[in-house]
This record gives structure tokens, C-alpha cells and sequence, in this order.
């Protein structure tokens, strides 16, 4: 699969936008399981869709230029993130003549969330629906962390698809039991998110994304943890 051409530039101001998330939204106090309560930077669309007999509805915006080079980028998001948080990373591709697509995976942001089984051929399946649904035949992909994953899985699936491919601090590439992760149970899992805190999730995010902590990354851990409050279930 070929490096992307885009200019060397670029790649550097898509690593730095994606560390600096600059936000300066105000976060309300309870979000809804889906976000209802946050606003996105851009208009969000929905495609509808069923999935183990589940209604669902993917959340996603897409992006135009003012002036277009002819060609799409699709942005994958991480684990602990919507795809709100691509913001100054959309605007930096769009101007640069991009179409960008960025979709909530099913389960994050404002996507459904409903009880099903899970995977990465899933998600990939549903992204390859989207552009299926907004008529486009080739993107660039980039992921991120979870997102990266979910990027790699996308692009062995439907390599017809995929122009280019960039990952950015992606999981999954190595076995972490290697490095003293052993498996977990969902169940395990579960237990821990239902102990998360204002106090978990802070710590979490100073310790695993940022190689300096501003207080404007609040925002992120917020978000998240605006979602925990929530009495809905999908």
C-alpha cells in the first residue's frame, strides 16, 4: 500500500494538531449516552443501519473544502475519544483541499450503542457502508490509537479502497501479553469502567496521551466522563 502524498508539512501539523486538541467548548455537566447534550465542530449526519437484528445509526460528518484537490480523508478515532476531537485536524486537512470523513465508531460518541458482539471486521464493515453511502471509492485513512486498529483491519479488508494509509500511536500491532498485559474478560472490563471517576479518568488521560498536561484538555476527559453520569443505555 502506497505512503500518502501528502506534503511532509502536513504530517507534521496532523501529529501536532492531534496533541494539542485545542478545545475551548464548554462541556455540560451530563452528556447523554450518545452526546445528545454536546455539539460537534460540524454538522453531524446519521446512516442508518441493522446489525444482529439491532437497529443503529452511525454518526459521522463529512467535511468539504472550500477548494478540492479531488480527494478524501477518512479519520478513525481512539478508544477514549469521539470524533469531535479531530477538529483542528479537519479544519488543517480541508484547507489543504481534503474532503474529510469522520465517523463515530458503532458504540463511541454519537453512534448507537447497543448489545451486541463487537470487532474491528464489524466496525470496518459499517465505515466501508458509509463511503458505499456517500459515493466515494478511495479515501486516505488515518488512525489513531484504537482508531489505528481499526484503520489497519479497514484497509485488509478493502484494500481497493484504501489510497493510502497512516497511523498514528496505533494499538494492536504488537502482543502486549509480552509485556506483562495478560488477558482479561469482558466481564473484568466491565467491573472497571463501572468504578470509573472524575479522578480515574483525569489520571488516565495525563498519563497516556499528552507529552505535557494543559488544562484545556479537560475538555476530553469531560466528555468522557459525561457519558458515565448517563441513565440512558443506547
Amino acid at each position: 500500500m502506497p505512503v500518502c502524498a501528502m506534503k511532509n508539512s502536513l504530517y507534521v501539523l496532523l501529529i501536532i494538531l492531534l496533541y494539542s486538541f485545542d478545545s475551548a467548548a464548554q462541556v455540560p455537566d451530563t452528556l447523554g449516552i450518545r452526546l445528545n447534550n454536546y455539539e460537534y465542530p460540524y454538522p453531524v449526519h446519521f446512516m442508518q443501519d441493522s446489525v444482529q437484528n439491532t437497529p443503529i445509526e452511525i454518526a459521522y460528518m463529512d467535511v468539504p473544502p472550500e477548494q478540492g484537490n479531488g480527494k478524501t480523508v477518512l479519520l478513525f478515532h481512539g478508544k477514549n475519544f469521539p470524533a469531535a476531537y479531530w477538529r483542528e485536524t479537519i479544519r488543517a486537512l480541508a484547507d489543504e483541499g481534503y474532503r474529510v470523513i469522520i465517523p463515530d465508531a458503532l458504540g463511541f460518541g454519537k453512534s448507537s450503542k447497543p448489545v451486541i458482539q463487537y470487532s474491528f471486521s464489524l466496525l470496518a464493515t459499517l465505515d466501508k457502508k458509509l463511503l458505499d453511502k456517500l459515493g466515494v471509492k478511495q479515501v486516505a485513512v488515518i488512525g489513531h490509537s484504537m482508531g489505528g486498529m481499526l484503520a489497519t483491519r479497514f484497509a485488509l479488508t478493502y484494500p481497493e479502497r484504501v489510497r493510502c494509509l497512516v497511523l498514528e500511536d496505533a494499538i494492536g500491532l504488537e502482543d502486549w501479553r509480552s509485556k506483562g498485559v495478560p488477558y482479561r474478560k469482558a466481564d473484568e472490563w466491565y467491573a472497571d469502567e463501572m468504578k470509573a471517576t472524575y479522578e480515574s479518568i483525569l489520571s488516565y488521560h495525563k498519563t497516556s496521551y499528552y507529552p505535557e498536561w494543559k488544562e484545556k484538555y479537560q475538555e476530553w476527559v469531560l466528555l468522557q466522563y459525561g457519558v458515565t453520569k448517563s441513565k440512558q443505555h443506547n
